[in-house]
């Protein structure tokens, strides 16, 4: 039950979906990494120097995907979509998540953390033009 309360929390969007690319492969990398984010806050929520490690460089990959869709002729709806998915905000629990629901999603990744470290994670920066050429 907690695998499935934490899938369901990992997959649920919670303000905003990402509205196509025009690029399946852009559009599953963008979903790729905001899921990715999602448990990578969230599982360092605990730690305040983590989180804020993982804080800035998940707003450094947005600003760049940003400019890298913009970039690509991208629709502004689009782009505009795609940050309010990626919005931080919106990827952590909701206020009324309750501990197990958060420890289960944590628990289901259980090397979140030197994945983030490893690289082991989609990059946007790195990754997205590639997709988009």
């Amino acid at each position: 039950m907690l695998l499935v309360a934490a899938l369901t929390f990992l997959t649920t969007p919670l303000s905003a979906q990402v509205i196509p690319t025009g690029s399946p492969a852009a559009d599953i990398l963008l979903s790729q990494a905001i899921a990715e984010h999602r448990v990578f806050l969230t599982c360092s929520a605990l730690d305040p120097q983590t989180h804020a490690r993982i804080l800035a460089g998940w707003q450094a990959d947005i600003a760049s995907a940003t400019a890298i869709l913009a970039a690509h002729n991208v629709p502004p709806e689009t782009v505009a979509a795609f940050t309010s998915a990626a919005d931080p905000q919106a990827l952590m629990p909701a206020d009324d998540a309750t501990w197990a629901e958060v420890k289960g999603l944590c628990d289901t990744h259980p090397d979140w953390l030197t994945a983030y470290d490893t690289f082991d994670r989609v990059i946007l920066d790195l990754k997205l033009v590639g997709v988009l050429e």
